[in-house]
């Protein structure tokens, strides 16, 4: 009995260790079972990911434009030009009431207005840069807290120093922040519409200034200070304005082509058809593809090794990182300056289909073979040093053409803004009442936009004469003979003397004048073409920020030494008509070019 009951104790005991060693072993081969399902989820993962980089060389990523959203990217850029330009173009008739209060100089005071629209022209690289690096509702959002800020803090001005920091530097920096993607977010969003989207937001500037002034000479007579009370809440409603910038959406479009070469390259490699067995493809709009894990395993026994050791978490974390590297390189990208076009506001129909067509490839977007460490290295030297330098690179400037172009931007900044200053005052000597100076210069922002319009209609059409089917040539003939008809009117300022003379002269200044703005960056792509567009369009804002600084300083110098303001519009004339006779030797050094090339 007592044997009996010793050997049924060994019996179990054996028994017992028979299970653990059992189990053990079963234990060991779930875990191998498990971990090399784990290393096979891996291993079809990477397939699948190297088969969708393959199949996401062969898309094209191209963003939705011509409408939709961009409309409303229209009506915030053109409320930002009726509100920024509307402020600038009318500040002649607070200019005078500022040299009454502080008992300055025309010269002195004329500093002001230089520096804000010397700084609002001059900041065009580093506003573009800003814009390539944060985007163009972050960089007008930024722009109209600045100069809200230094609008605010002109109401307790106690000196025309004080107003030249304020308003010319502050208000400068911010209006040049918000310029630039005003100008920009509209040729992204407008390809085939880029004319007549840009022509409607720039329009803004016309309407502003004939809404401006007559508010302007209105709360004049409460106080100068509450002309830049008023002006700080307006201004900081152009930040509704850039709110509306959002980015553009992209949609993929393959190319079927190449799309069948490689899956019957895939097909010969052999793992399409196990891809396709095993996983379950969910295409997301700009994202990543969505995976279920295989079938033929038990999900129970992969959550299990989940929880015990972590290997298939860690397999599946490596295969998700993947898979959103990728993604990753696909929606990032250098910004808005990689793209040729981007300062172009002419028609895209006039460009060849190669040049105008965009797509997210078109972005310079990374390539999908850089590991992200690398990735991240190079995004890191493609800041806002490497844009400014790419927006101003003087080499252009041994272009004969160019150089012409840009010296003629620069004669015309000079006289630009001078006209507009000193036409209050100038009204003022011809005895005019504040309201007729008020309606003076709501005359050329009623003209100005009327110009606008019509250089838009005419500068992409063919036109009726001898040599009228070249519309570059036509274009370039309409800027010329624009500028050299405003040079000799402004010269004729002298003859003006009374309300009607005068307010026909401030019309026709801002029709013929509507011919720089509208023609600038299209005459640009016209001389020395698309592809140095950026770095001209960069070089040529320089010109014109120079311009604009150095234009009302000297215009108000020769009002102080004559008395009149006489001269300083003569002047202004005669730098107008050499800026525009200048271009005439244009197509002569084209021809030579030509030659010379041949």
């Amino acid at each position: 009995m007592f044997e009996n009951e010793i050997l049924m104790q060994r019996l179990i005991h054996q028994i017992c260790s028979l299970q653990k060693i059992a189990g053990i072993n079963e234990q060991m081969m779930s875990e191998a079972l498990i971990e090399m399902t784990a290393q096979d989820e891996l291993s079809v993962l990477m397939k699948k990911d190297e088969m969708e980089e393959r199949k996401e060389g062969n898309m094209q990523y191209v963003p939705i434009v011509d409408g939709g959203w961009g409309w409303v990217v229209v009506v915030g850029s053109f409320f930002i030009h009726v509100f920024a330009d509307g402020i600038v173009y009318s500040f002649g008739i607070l200019l005078e009431i500022i040299m009454k209060e502080f008992d300055v100089s025309n010269a002195k005071a004329s500093m002001i207005i230089s520096l804000l629209t010397g700084l609002t022209l001059g900041m065009g690289p580093i506003a573009s840069a800003i814009t390539n690096k944060f985007g163009c509702r972050v960089t007008t959002i930024l722009g109209s807290l600045i100069a809200t800020t230094g609008c605010a803090t002109s109401y307790y001005a106690t000196s025309v120093e004080y107003l030249m920091v304020s308003v010319g530097c502050v208000m400068g920096i911010g209006f040049g922040l918000m310029y630039c993607p005003a100008i920009v977010i509209v040729s992204m969003y407008f390809e085939k519409k880029r004319s007549m989207a840009t022509g409607i937001a720039v329009c803004g500037a016309g309407v502003g200034t004939v809404v401006f002034a007559p508010i302007s000479e209105a709360l004049i007579k409460i106080s100068w200070r509450t002309v830049f009370a008023v002006y700080t809440v307006i201004v900081l409603m152009c930040s509704l304005c850039g709110a509306t910038f959002r980015s553009l959406t992209f949609v993929a479009v393959e190319d079927e082509t190449k799309k069948k070469k490689v899956l019957e390259e895939d097909e010969k490699n052999g793992f399409v058809e196990m891809v396709h067995q095993h996983f379950t493809f969910i295409d997301e709009e700009n994202g990543p593809l969505s995976t279920t894990l295989l079938a033929s395993h038990n999900q129970q026994d992969i959550n299990d090794v989940e929880e015990k050791n972590g290997k298939w978490e860690r397999s599946k974390s490596l295969a998700s990182n993947i898979s959103h590297g990728r993604s990753r390189r696909f929606s990032e990208s250098t910004g808005f300056i990689a793209v040729k076009d981007v300062f172009y506001t002419g028609s895209m129909n006039e460009l060849p289909q190669t040049e105008c067509h965009r797509s997210l490839t078109s972005l310079n977007i990374k390539d999908d073979k850089l590991n992200l460490k690398e990735e991240e290295k190079i995004s890191k030297t493609r800041g806002i040093l490497r844009t400014m330098e790419k927006m101003t690179n003087i080499s252009l400037l041994a272009n004969p053409i160019f150089l012409l172009y840009a010296i003629s931007n620069l004669l015309t900044s000079i006289a630009f803004n001078s006209p507009l200053v000193f036409l209050p005052s100038h009204a003022t000597n011809l005895r005019l009442t504040p309201t007729q100076s008020a309606s003076v210069i709501s005359a050329f922002g009623i003209m100005n936009t009327v110009g606008r319009i019509l250089v838009g209609l005419i500068s992409d059409r063919k036109l009726p004469c001898k040599y009228g089917k070249d519309r570059a040539q036509n274009r370039l003939w309409i800027y010329v003979s624009s500028l050299t008809l405003c040079g000799l009117l402004t010269t004729g300022v002298l003859f003006c003397d009374g309300y009607i003379t005068l307010a026909m002269y401030s019309g026709l200044f801002g029709l013929t004048l509507s011919s720089y703005v509208c023609l600038t960056s299209v005459l640009l792509v016209d001389l020395i073409g698309i592809e140095k567009l950026t770095n001209a369009f960069g070089l040529i804002l320089l010109f014109q920020g120079i311009g604009t600084v150095i234009g009302p300083p000297i215009s108000g110098q020769l009002a102080d030494l004559t008395g009149s303001y006489n001269m300083s519009f003569v002047f202004c004339g005669v730098a107008l008509l050499i800026s525009g006779l200048m271009l005439v030797f244009v197509p002569q050094i084209q021809r030579k070019q030509t030659v010379a090339v041949a």
